[in-house]
């Protein structure tokens, strides 16, 4: 195998593990709405019409995967969810993904 088709075959994987993690639109959503700050899960579960089993499973997956963070808030003296780094940056990927999506795909 040339080195282009074994760099080929490791993107390949990596796009299927991707897909595979968020194949359950709902993570990209909480990743999503997360992106203006902290949030209680009543917060969510308000913003996207789920139910409170569906959200918290899918917080539980995210914080897991290191994506999502649980902490204490003094704000809603609760406890509140916000993104990490890396889920930051794909917030950068959801918007650009969007702006194509409106672009070039008709509903």
């Amino acid at each position: 195998m040339d080195q282009r088709h074994v760099e080929e075959q490791a993107d390949l994987l990596a796009l299927q593990k991707f897909q595979h993690n968020f194949e359950n639109s709902l993570k990209s959503s909480v990743i999503y709405i997360l992106r203006d700050g902290a949030l209680t899960i009543g917060e969510i579960e308000q913003r996207l019409d789920q139910s409170h089993g569906q959200i918290l499973e899918q917080l539980q997956e995210l914080i897991e995967d290191g994506l999502v963070l649980q902490q204490m808030s003094e704000k809603v003296q609760g406890l509140a969810y916000s993104l990490t780094g890396p889920a930051e940056e794909l917030v950068r990927q959801f918007k650009e993904s969007i702006v194509w999506s409106k672009q070039h795909i008709t509903y």
